[in-house]
């Protein structure tokens, strides 16, 4: 016998008949573990304003400690301060673990350091300012030469082209590669590790890097060979890329249908054929796409080191303290990329 319990005149004063489904809170983090985050943080902080050099303080004076006088109240010290108390507060208050919340500290103590390191100071934009108005205003920064794009047109064309069959070429050698790295879809383990093992090294040279070795070893712009090394340094950059990518895809794809192919007595070729690409084709794709984004801006930046395309105009221009034309083409490229993005975008929502 099933009973229903509905809401009427019967029901107790204060109930509505609807139950409403609450959620049980987390319970508090551990006291004690906080509370050791809290002290490791000001014994980070007091360290950093001991061996703080920074010139940016909050009102005057200094206290000398040894040999050495220390700033009263240097401003990033106290400005890390503040970020690592707020930052435990906040994981107080929305109970995080202590672990989390030890993360975080060590994120902004080990951040801290790093930026003490390297010297980083945001007042040096400040000081430098001068410079800054001299690029606006002296040298028409906001005053493009627009008739500047049409006489480089065919360097446009060069980089989309370059674009285009590093694109192609790339991708399809790092779906090989991702195929032979994936555990899943290798042949054994040694051929895995080995093809990893090289799509690291791949990965580890930058697209600039690439573009700096292959001008060295066929030459560049100046030997007629610019846009060749610009397509090999880019198909470099994406085998690197789309290996990566679609490797980790084919890792987390559904065994089922390869059990099956395995059962059916097919062999490696077959099965990766009929069971693994047909469930990364679609990531496939939209990392091909992606790709192709990237290239666009890469060949860009590859241009300054003497590869054929924009960005070889762009360091001329840059050599020549034409910035009426360096914003000129930096406004186009920006409106390219925004409609390549735009171009993946509809393509991803045609083919995915």
């Amino acid at each position: 016998m099933t009973t229903t319990t509905t809401s009427g005149s019967s029901a107790a004063p204060g109930v509505t008949g609807e139950t409403k489904k609450s959620w049980p809170e987390k319970p508090r983090p551990s006291g004690a573990r906080y509370a050791a985050l809290v002290v490791v943080a000001l014994v980070a902080t007091a360290v950093f304003w001991l061996t703080s050099t920074a010139e940016w303080t909050i009102g005057e004076g200094t206290v000398t400690i040894g040999e050495d006088e220390v700033s009263l109240l240097p401003v990033w010290p106290l400005f890390g301060a503040v970020l690592m108390i707020g930052g435990l507060a906040l994981c107080w208050r929305v109970r995080a673990s202590s672990t989390s919340a030890a993360g975080l500290t060590g994120f902004l103590i080990v951040s801290q350091w790093a930026g003490k390191a390297v010297d980083f100071d945001l007042l040096d934009i400040y000081r430098r300012w001068e410079n800054v108005q001299l690029l606006l205003t002296r040298f028409d920064f906001f005053q493009p030469d627009w008739q500047h794009l049409w006489r480089v047109r065919h360097l446009w064309l060069d980089t989309i082209y370059m674009a285009i069959v590093a694109t192609l070429i790339g991708c399809l050698i790092g779906l090989v590669l991702a195929l032979l790295a994936s555990p899943v879809s290798s042949p054994n383990k040694v051929v895995s590790q080995t093809v990893k093992a090289i799509n690291s090294v791949i990965r580890s040279i930058p697209d600039v890097g690439w573009a700096l070795l292959f001008v060295a070893f066929i030459g560049g712009t100046t030997h007629g060979l610019g846009i060749l090394a610009g397509i090999l340094a880019l198909t470099m950059f994406n085998i690197g890329v789309v290996a990566k990518l679609v490797g980790e895809s084919i890792d987390g794809v559904n065994l089922g249908p390869i059990e099956a192919a395995d059962a059916s007595g097919a062999n490696l070729l077959q099965r990766n054929r009929m069971a693994v690409l047909p469930q990364v084709m679609p990531s496939y794709v939209s990392y091909s796409l992606y790709v192709f984004e990237l290239n666009i801006r890469a060949s860009a930046a590859i241009g300054i080191v003497g590869v054929a395309g924009i960005g070889q105009q762009i360091m001329l221009q840059f050599s020549d303290f034409r910035f009426d034309r360096v914003s000129a083409i930096l406004a186009a490229l920006i409106v390219v990329v925004l409609l390549v993005d735009l171009f993946s975008m509809w393509a991803r929502r045609k083919l995915i």
